[in-house]
């Protein structure tokens, strides 16, 4: 199958190359072609760079939108007309750094970055955050680990969209558990309880539990 990454730098390149690794066919967009080129030469033939963000969806199974939160939005804006009945992964985490190098939260208490997102796109998009809940280097490190793979979290609220997502987490070599749904997105973001952790799918469910609640937007 075919997956569109628009994003090529740290997470989106960790995702492409994990992804092209299980047999994933990809095409990449970036606001820096040489980026996007010198991902697509490091992975051979099967990933291929298109000349916009629109085109990469074109024969595209999933589109991921490797992007920073601070431009998601206007990224979706441009492509809003080609991404209805789509399914679409995000993994961005809604903070950034200040003029001290300090994380920032960039959404206040209320809505979770996950609903936030699914406001920004067109009725009948599947979107399911993913990706996000583990740092690019944990994502390479802890991919296809044996005899038991790691977890990788996500949250959905439509079932179609979920299934997609744990299809692509599989491809990217972990095991796909739902933390809830899009509600809970908090929980796998920087500062989330479900961050950055390398479990098996035993702990992982032990973890999520009945009754836990999202950690806030900070």
């Amino acid at each position: 199958m075919t997956s569109a990454i628009i994003g090529t730098g740290g997470i989106g390149s960790t995702i492409a190359r994990q992804l092209a690794a299980g047999g994933e066919s990809l095409r990449l967009a970036s606001a820096d072609p040489g980026s996007a080129n010198a991902l697509a030469t490091a992975i051979g033939p099967g990933a291929v760079v298109v000349a916009g963000d629109g085109d990469a969806l074109a024969g595209a199974d999933a589109v991921i939108l490797a992007l920073r939160f601070t431009v998601l939005k206007g990224v979706i804006d441009q492509i809003a007309g080609a991404l209805t009945g789509q399914l679409v992964v995000v993994p961005s985490n809604p903070v950034s750094l200040d003029g001290s190098g300090q994380l920032v939260h960039l959404l206040p208490d209320g809505p979770s970055a996950g609903q936030v997102v699914a406001g920004w796109l067109p009725p009948g998009t599947q979107l399911a955050m993913a990706f996000g809940s583990m740092r690019a280097e944990l994502l390479r490190s802890a991919a296809r680990r044996s005899p038991e793979r790691a977890v990788l979290f996500y949250v959905a609220d439509d079932e179609r969209a979920g299934a997609g997502a744990e299809r692509l987490i599989r491809v990217a070599g972990f095991e796909p558990v739902k933390a809830g749904g899009l509600g809970q997105s908090g929980r796998l973001e920087v500062g989330g309880d479900l961050h950055d952790l390398v479990v098996g799918p035993e702990r992982a469910r032990s973890l999520i539990g009945p009754g836990r609640s999202a950690v806030p937007n900070r």
